[in-house]
């Protein structure tokens, strides 16, 4: 019964995943046209095929439970952009910066959670994601506000949230 729950639970995740690959190109293409509806639709096989041969579709990573929380996550993770963009500029344009290298420890769970974060930390400017070893992530920030920031586990939480 498991093994059978666990099957089916693949199958979902490759139409789920089959059905955001598609509708991704479309809406990047934007185009109609028959011959490139049909290169897309072959190219969007092709990557499930590879997801399927390099085992990289795992149960943690169904986006199936994502769905609902995926457009708060994006707008705290603009928000965050934005505002470490901002302090980043006042940091260079006043060349008062001090970088720091620093480990902070992930919450996350899965491989998908812990990628997630490593990802977040380094799309903020100012902060970079160097190493990431089992749960343990080394980064380097420009300066102690921004590596405070981090270190305070306001990020950790959202992303852990996003993997419940």
């Amino acid at each position: 019964m498991a093994k059978q729950y666990k099957d089916s639970l693949k199958t979902l995740s490759f139409i789920v995943y089959f059905i955001i690959l598609f509708v991704l190109w479309l809406v990047l293409s934007g185009y109609l046209k028959t011959l490139l509806l049909f290169f897309g639709l072959v190219s969007v096989l092709f990557v499930i095929w590879m997801s399927y041969r390099a085992n990289a579709l795992e149960e943690d990573s169904l986006p199936i439970k994502l769905i609902l929380k995926l457009p708060f996550y994006w707008l705290w993770l603009f928000k965050e952009i934005f505002k470490s963009g901002i302090i980043t500029t006042a940091l260079i344009w006043n060349g008062k910066f001090a970088p720091q290298l620093f480990r902070i420890k992930a919450s996350q769970k899965s491989t998908t959670g812990i990628a997630n974060y490593a990802n977040a930390i380094t799309l903020t400017p100012g902060t970079v994601t160097i190493e990431v070893e089992k749960k343990t992530l080394l980064v380097h920030a420009l300066n102690k506000k921004l590596s405070e920031d981090l270190q305070s586990e306001d990020m950790d939480k959202v992303i852990t949230g996003l993997d419940k």
